[in-house]
């Protein structure tokens, strides 16, 4: 009778320690961490569905995408219009690769593209054409007006050849990047439609928030990194599948290898995915730490972060860049000797997804919006976690000392906020749209104190989060907060 008792009392607490144990490994973090949804009806905005079959062999991919579009604007629309990014990749001459075609090799390169094979409604064929300069916007003429309120669920199916470029679209020796790779609904705002191209120069996209479902089959050894919460993976003989969940971001993008580890790390309420290449344990440890120390900074100064899920992403890419809920770094940056400068990037692309990720703007027509926003947001980091001696040193040196040398070499005007088509390089653009930009948001805090400062990108934040933001509608967040014209400050450093 002892014995048994003895063996129950075992096999009882042997229970709990699995149940104990499961629970450590199985944390659910939410797609979605509030409900404070900023007066977005959740329902009433652009669905995408979309079901897509990844070649690894052959780097192409098909898909099959359901788009619930809702006409948002105050007209009745009779055409719709899509941007195919692919197709910029349609020649090295043309590619958008960054930095210029001496950014990378590109001597064998081959070509991506798009090919559109049907778009319907309710089963009937529309009429559609492929437009736009280097076939980067897909024309749809409905056969029904929508009016004002309406949805309309869109049926397309295509096929996309990937290019060999490690860029944000493109495949490399190790992992294939997929920025920027299905069709997406262009913004239509008071100036009407935005049909803008592929740009070389800067991040050249603009888009509106939107719900996402995403099934992605890969080969079965085959490890995606994306954009929103990884519902399920799921494999059946040589093919795995991913379920994946995107709410309330504006845009999705992934990335797939079958070289990539993971690491976690956890701040409040998101869970931290480090996906690396290399066995490097203390630049991997260092990655997540960095993660967690901007998320956790950001959440307190700007607003929480809104979302269960953030992955950091090792792969081929020449710098940084960043999509809603992931953020791609270039693998040469997790090398020992530029630990400081991947904690730059890291920093620099984790703001963004508060700076162009939750509060939208028009990255083509004022890139300084974001940018400038998310290059001061590294020193409001590096004054937080290093403290205000080396906050003030980083300004410095990586700010006003640029500003101060680029500005002499600039060749045409040093106006900040201008459309993309209006700068002639990356030199230019760089020093502008980060760099002298950045120094009108440190003249705030320098003019009206920290504190004040805040508030303004508090305020800002709280109002424009989930929308499109401009510049007149940051200007106007600084004159009420401080019950001061900006005209002044708004001429001296955008214009």
């Amino acid at each position: 009778m002892n014995k048994k008792l003895n063996y129950l009392i075992l096999l009882t607490i042997l229970i709990f320690v699995l149940i104990g144990c499961e629970k450590e490994e199985t944390i659910i973090f939410d797609t979605l961490t509030e409900k404070n949804f900023n007066k977005v009806d959740p329902d009433k905005i652009n669905h995408y569905n979309i079901e897509v079959k990844l070649d690894e062999e052959q780097m192409t991919y098909t898909g099959k995408q359901w788009t619930t579009y809702i006409n948002n604007t105050d007209r009745t629309l009779g055409e719709l219009y899509f941007h195919i990014y692919p197709n910029a990749f349609k020649t090295k001459e043309n590619a958008p690769i960054l930095f210029g075609k001496d950014g990378g090799d590109t001597s064998q390169y081959i070509g991506g593209n798009i090919d559109i094979n049907k778009v319907t409604v309710d089963n009937l064929e529309l009429d559609y054409s492929i437009e736009g300069e280097d076939n980067t916007i897909l024309h749809i003429k409905l056969k029904e007006p929508l009016l004002k309120n309406q949805k309309l669920k869109i049926y397309m199916e295509y096929n996309v050849k990937l290019p060999t470029a490690k860029e944000r679209f493109g495949y490399g020796d190790r992992t294939i990047n997929l920025g920027n790779w299905y069709p997406i609904a262009c913004v239509y705002d008071e100036k009407g439609w935005n049909l803008e191209p592929y740009y070389t120069l800067g991040d050249p996209f603009y888009s509106d928030i939107g719900n996402y479902d995403v099934k992605i089959h890969t080969h079965k050894d085959t490890v995606v990194a994306s954009s929103g919460n990884i519902l399920s993976e799921k494999v059946e003989g040589d093919e795995k599948t991913y379920e994946i969940e995107g709410k309330l971001i504006r845009d999705f993008a992934w990335v797939a290898s079958k070289d990539f580890k993971i690491a976690r790390g956890k701040i409040e309420n998101t869970q931290i995915k480090l996906y690396y290449l290399d066995e490097n344990p203390s630049m991997v440890k260092k990655s997540i730490k960095i993660g967690e120390d901007s998320i956790r900074i950001f959440n307190r100064i700007f607003g929480d972060y809104p979302y269960g899920h953030y992955s950091i992403v090792m792969t081929e890419f020449p710098t940084g860049m960043e999509y809603p809920g992931i953020v791609f770094i270039g693998e040469q940056y997790f090398k020992g000797k530029f630990k400081d400068v991947l904690e730059q990037i890291i920093v620099h692309e984790t703001a963004h997804q508060w700076w162009y990720g939750l509060v939208g703007s028009n990255q083509v027509k004022e890139a300084w919006l974001d940018e400038g926003l998310t290059t001061y947001s590294e020193v409001i980091y590096t004054n937080e976690v290093h403290g205000p001696k080396k906050g003030k040193k980083y300004l410095t040196d990586n700010i006003k000392i640029g500003y101060e040398l680029g500005k002499n070499y600039l060749l045409e005007d040093d106006i900040v906020n201008k459309p993309l088509k209006d700068f002639s390089s990356w030199d230019d653009y760089g020093i502008l749209v980060y760099t002298k930009a950045a120094m009108f948001i440190n003249e705030i805090n320098d003019k009206f104190g920290e504190d004040m400062l805040y508030r303004i990108l508090r305020e800002y934040f709280k109002e424009y989060k989930y929308y499109n933001a401009t510049t007149d509608d940051f200007i106007k967040v600084c004159e009420e907060v401080t019950n001061t014209d900006f005209h002044d400050l708004v001429q001296k450093w955008l214009y």
